[in-house]
This record gives C-alpha cells, sequence and structure tokens, in this order.
C-alpha cells in the first residue's frame, strides 16, 4: 500500500469526507462501499479502517464487532479476534460461534488452558463431537493424558463421530482423516506417552483399518516397531502429534 493511499485511508478514518458530504451521500453509507470494495479486493487492512470509522460512526451498531472478530480472524490476527470476540461474549454469553472463534485463537496464541475452558464451555451447551475431540487434542498438549482418553473414548462410542471428519496437519500440508481414526492416532499417543507400547500399536492399527492412508498413524506404528528392534528412528521424522483442528465451517 502506497503512502498516498495510506494517507487518504487515515483521512477517511478520522472523518475526512468533506467531498461526500458535499455530494449529499450519508457517511456511513460511503464507509459501507469503502468496506465492501475493500474486502472484493481482500484489502483486509482497508476493510479494517473502513469498519472502525463506521463504528465511530454509528456506536450503536453492536454488529458491526462481529464483522471486526471476522475480519481479524480471517488475517490470522489473533490477539486482536480474541480481544473483540471476547467482548462480544462477554457481552452475550450466548454467542457460541463467536466463543468459537475465541477458543481457537487462544489455541494459536499458545493459551492452551483458556482455549480449553472455553470448548468445555461449548461441548457443555452443544454436545458436539467436534467440540470433544478439540478438547482431546488440548488435554494432551497439556500431558493431561487421562483426561484425554476418556475424551476420545466418548468420541469412539458417539455414533455422530462416524460421519465427521478432522484436518490433521502434516509435513508439507494437511490430511483430512475420519474422527475416529484420528481419535484412535491420539488414544495411541497417549498409550506412547505412558509407556505403553502394546496399547499403542493396537490404537494405531485401528486407526489404520477405518483410514489406511492415514499418514500420521502410519508414521507412529512404524516409530513403535522400530523401537522394539533398537532401532533409531529415520534423521528428519518424529510421532505424529495430534494438531489442532481449524474452527469448522
Amino acid at each position: 500500500m502506497n503512502k498516498f493511499f495510506l494517507g487518504f485511508l487515515l483521512m477517511l478514518a478520522t472523518g475526512g469526507n468533506l467531498l461526500f458530504a458535499q455530494a449529499g451521500s450519508d457517511p456511513f453509507d460511503v464507509q459501507m462501499r469503502f468496506y465492501k470494495s475493500a474486502l472484493k479486493n481482500y484489502d483486509l487492512q482497508a476493510a479494517t479502517v473502513a469498519l472502525y470509522t463506521m463504528q465511530a460512526l454509528k456506536p450503536e451498531r453492536a454488529d458491526l464487532n462481529d464483522s471486526l472478530a471476522l475480519l481479524y480472524f480471517a488475517g490470522e490476527r489473533y490477539a486482536q479476534a480474541y480481544l473483540v470476540g471476547q467482548g462480544i461474549v462477554n457481552a452475550d454469553p450466548k454467542r457460541n460461534d463467536m466463543l468459537e472463534m475465541v477458543a481457537v485463537s487462544k489455541q494459536n496464541l499458545g493459551m492452551i488452558k483458556e482455549s480449553l475452558a472455553d470448548y468445555e464451555k461449548l461441548y457443555g451447551a452443544e454436545k458436539s463431537v467436534y467440540f470433544l475431540y478439540q478438547m482431546a487434542t488440548l488435554q494432551y498438549q497439556l500431558k493431561r493424558y487421562g483426561e484425554c482418553v476418556a475424551s476420545l473414548d466418548q468420541i469412539l462410542a458417539n455414533a455422530d463421530a462416524d460421519k465427521q471428519k478432522v484436518s490433521i496437519r502434516v509435513q508439507g500440508g494437511s490430511q483430512d482423516a475420519p474422527m475416529k481414526a484420528a481419535a484412535y492416532n491420539v488414544k495411541g499417543i497417549c498409550a506412547m506417552e505412558l509407556n505403553q507400547p502394546d496399547a499403542a500399536k493396537e490404537n494405531f492399527n485401528k486407526a489404520l483399518q477405518i483410514f489406511p492412508d492415514f499418514v500420521l498413524a502410519k508414521a507412529n506404528l512404524e516409530t513403535m516397531e522400530k523401537k522394539q528392534h533398537g532401532d533409531k528412528a529415520p534423521a528428519g521424522t518424529t510421532a505424529g502429534k495430534p494438531a489442532p483442528a481449524p474452527v469448522k465451517h
């Protein structure tokens, strides 16, 4: 963005709408058109400036906070998304859509305990196995293996999990895996951490029975077999740790 255009944005943001006012246009409507044009061109910075200007012009429009939070989240500005989203949730605790966005933002900021607390609220409200899986991955990261396994067992016993997939981070990208295969994989990793190699292998094999192309389960099973034979894992490889799935759409 060149300095001239940035200066123009700042002029709009500070109320410099003289030309539009002279033309008889409503300043709020002008900013709304500006905002929509910025979004069309995926100029998130310009869209953010327009939103703040609209908020200044019409502070009673609480719905603009939603757009601002989602805009920050889309731009992976998780600190701002968390702060704006948390304000919305504080004002209306029933806003589970915003609470989920806040939970993901906290997770990306390394606020694991806080994110887990949010997912526990979401699961309590909706009983979704998706939220339960997120809880399990966070419990694993916090080394709360007993809680993690208990959450995974609930997923494996739930028929809704048969219909769902989760996005798993793998080297060079991601892989969509059936939720129950992912649950068995994480359960196997917990068994590895607890020095239960037989249980670990059993769970990795169950994951592969559901999803034979599961990259992480294959890698974990290979690691287990090499350890049992006293071999070192290949250079540059690690066990497949569970990774947080992105917010569902």
